[in-house]
């Protein structure tokens, strides 16, 4: 297995946990059996590593819809550009999108670079406060109880869709439409005994990715479970084509932007331009549109 590479077959299906509702089960035994299997093969990462709030921020922004062997390297090439947030703060913006490219999903680079402006409120540290945390901009439910868990070592419920994969298949096998509310519960009484909380949120993950390669995708299941929609002649493709051109490019008039999108509708192009305006990702001045610079 390309994740666990000196995890033989029959030892990885011996890890799988017999169908059972979490009323039937011994959880003791459960967490047993995720740490026995991660403490074996777990996965090794340099934000595993770090208790750095920033670098846990940095990681968890980065991950999101993203696959590890895409975010290890742009993770070492920010810390090496911005060691701090404070100095990412700093960045440009058109020298962040630069750095991001290949990650996709751009807005995720304007909210950390928001989020990181942020923090000079608290002296250029996160805060250890879960709600502060949440008014972070894209810093949502998931992410805050993330940084909670791997910076500051507190209890929070974080579901992300590794764990949601490994409690669902686990103790919800038998059922359809399984709420994330459900999901959390059943978190919840597993946190119970347990003293390492980045370690055992590690370890889920890890069985996680361990499901994701024996076994249909237990997440189907899930009621809020959506496929990722095209992206071929999206409103997506075309908010990272222009964010791409206007980087790379410098600033462009609508005509030279019209050429280079020219296989799309023009109102489709100019809904992008002013939603990309909108949201600070562009500036206009005099019909020429270009990276914000501020």
């Amino acid at each position: 297995m390309t994740d666990f590479p000196d995890l033989g077959p029959d030892e990885a299906a011996s890890y799988l946990w017999p169908p059972c509702t979490v009323e039937e089960a011994s959880l003791s035994e459960f967490q047993s059996r995720i740490l026995d299997f991660y403490h074996r093969h777990g996965r090794t990462f340099p934000w595993r590593e770090s208790g750095d709030a920033y670098h846990i921020l940095l990681s968890e922004v980065m991950l999101q819809q993203t696959q590890t062997s895409r975010a290890l390297p742009k993770y070492e090439l920010f810390l090496s550009l911005w060691p701090t947030i404070e100095a990412l703060a700093g960045a440009t913006l058109l020298d962040l999108l630069t750095a991001w490219k290949g990650l996709g999903y751009n807005r995720r680079a304007l909210y950390l670079h928001q989020s990181a402006k942020a923090c000079e409120a608290w002296g250029w540290k996160l805060p250890s406060d879960e709600h502060l945390l949440r008014t972070l901009p894209g810093v949502g439910k998931a992410t805050a109880a993330a940084l909670m868990a791997f910076a500051f070592g507190e209890r929070s419920i974080y579901l992300e869709t590794n764990i949601r994969r490994v409690i669902i298949h686990s103790f919800f096998r038998a059922e359809e439409q399984v709420t994330d509310r459900q999901v959390e519960a059943v978190l919840s009484r597993l946190l119970d005994g347990i003293d390492d909380y980045r370690s055992w949120y590690y370890a889920l993950m890890d069985y996680g990715v361990l499901l994701k390669a024996l076994l249909p995708n237990p997440n189907r299941k899930s009621a809020h479970y959506r496929g990722q929609s095209a992206f071929e002649n999206s409103n997506r493709q075309i908010r990272g084509l222009l964010i791409h051109l206007l980087s790379e490019g410098g600033p462009k008039d609508g005509a030279a932007i019209g050429t280079t999108l020219g296989t799309f509708e023009w109102d489709r192009v100019v809904s992008c331009l002013e939603a990309l305006t909108e949201e600070g990702f562009v500036e206009e001045q005099g019909g020429v549109y270009g990276i914000r610079r501020v």
